[in-house]
C-alpha cells in the first residue's frame, strides 16, 4: 500500500510539473504578424529596477539606463529618440541612440512621477507631490533651451491624482482622481469627470485620436474599457479575473502591452511557481491575450511602452 502511495505521489508531481511546462511554453507563443516598432519596459534583471529597449517582433534587449537608483515609469517620446522616467522623485529623460541621460527634476520641492509626453515634444505631464506620503497633483513641465519650466494645473487638496496623459492634439489631459477618469481641457482649466459608478479606473492613455484607454477593477473583477474623449460611448474590452497594471496600444492601435500582475482564477500549476513576478504581456485590440513579451520566474518586468520606430542605434 505504501509503494502505491508513493507511485501516485510521483504521478502527481510529474503530472503538475507537465502542466507547468506546458503553461510556461504556451507563453513562447510566435508573435502575430505585422507586430514591429521599438518597446522598452523595466525589468530587475540587474539587481534594480532599469529600462530596457527591444527592436520588435525578434531584437535583443538592450540596457538603456544603468544608474545606482531605480528607474522606472518609460515614456517614449513622439519621435521615440526619447525615454523618460522617473527616478526617486526626479524625471529624467535618456537618449534611445546614445543612452545620454538628462536629469530634468531635483526631486527637492517637488517629487515627480508617471511623466508622459506633449503630443510635440516640448513638454511633459507628471504627477507632483510636495513629499511621498502627500497626495498628488498634475503638472506641466516646459522643455526648452532655457531649462525646464514648472506650471501646476491642479491643486486638490485631500484628493490623489494619478498617471496623467495628454490628448492626441494637446489641448487637454486625462488623469485618475480618487479612482475616477477626468479630463482637463487646458485653454479653459475646465475639469469634467468622465467615469463614474462602482468600478476603479487607472492608466489611461490614448487610443487614437478620439478614443481613451483605460483599466479598472469591480471588487474581484477587472477589466478593459475605451471611452471617448467626451466621455460618451464606453465599450468594454475584455473583463475577468486577470490583473494587468498597466497598458499601453501599440502606435498602430492594433496591440495592446501590459503588465501582468495577478491572475485570481483557478492555475494550479502557478503553485508550483518560486514566487509570483509580473509580466508583459501582448494582447489584441479587444484585449484578447495573444504571447508574452518579456517573462522571468525570478525577475519582474513591468510598464511597457513603446513607439513606432525610434532610432535604435544598435
Amino acid at each position: 500500500m505504501r509503494r502505491l502511495w508513493i507511485l501516485f505521489g510521483l504521478a502527481v508531481v510529474v503530472l503538475a510539473g507537465g502542466t507547468a511546462w506546458v503553461q510556461w511554453s504556451s507563453g513562447r507563443r510566435p508573435l502575430p504578424p505585422g507586430l514591429k516598432g521599438l518597446l522598452v519596459f523595466v525589468s530587475d534583471r540587474g539587481g534594480t529596477d532599469a529600462l530596457y529597449l527591444r527592436r520588435l517582433p525578434g531584437g535583443e534587449d538592450r540596457l538603456l539606463t544603468s544608474l545606482l537608483e531605480p528607474t522606472r515609469e518609460p515614456s517614449f517620446s513622439p519621435d521615440g529618440r526619447e525615454v523618460a522616467f522617473s527616478m526617486g522623485g526626479r524625471i529624467g529623460v535618456v537618449s534611445v541612440s546614445s543612452g545620454e541621460v538628462r536629469i530634468l527634476t531635483l526631486g527637492v520641492d517637488w517629487r515627480d512621477s508617471t511623466p508622459s509626453w506633449r503630443p510635440d515634444g516640448k513638454g511633459l505631464v507628471v504627477i507632483a507631490r510636495r513629499t511621498p506620503n502627500d497626495n498628488g497633483d498634475v503638472h506641466l513641465l516646459g522643455l526648452d533651451e532655457g531649462g525646464v519650466s514648472r506650471s501646476p494645473v491642479t491643486q486638490t487638496p485631500g484628493m490623489d491624482e494619478s498617471t496623467p496623459c495628454f490628448g492626441s492634439d494637446g489641448s487637454f489631459l486625462v488623469f485618475v482622481r480618487e479612482a475616477t477618469l477626468f479630463r482637463l481641457d487646458l485653454a479653459t482649466g475646465r475639469t469634467r469627470r468622465l467615469t463614474g459608478g462602482f468600478r476603479q479606473v487607472r492608466h489611461p492613455r490614448m487610443l487614437g485620436p478620439g478614443r481613451i484607454l483605460y483599466l479598472w477593477r469591480e471588487d474581484k473583477r477587472f477589466g478593459i474599457d475605451v471611452i471617448d474623449a467626451n466621455g460618451k460611448n464606453r465599450e468594454s474590452l475584455a473583463e475577468g479575473p486577470v490583473y494587468y497594471r498597466t497598458i499601453a496600444p501599440s502606435p498602430d492601435g492594433r496591440f495592446l502591452a501590459v503588465t501582468f500582475t495577478y491572475d485570481l482564477g483557478f492555475h494550479p500549476a502557478e503553485a508550483l511557481k518560486v514566487r509570483q513576478t509580473e509580466e508583459v504581456r501582448l494582447l489584441d485590440a479587444r484585449g484578447q491575450p495573444l504571447a508574452t513579451l518579456a517573462r522571468s520566474w525570478r525577475h519582474a518586468h513591468t510598464w511597457p511602452d513603446w513607439a513606432s520606430g525610434g532610432v535604435d542605434s544598435r
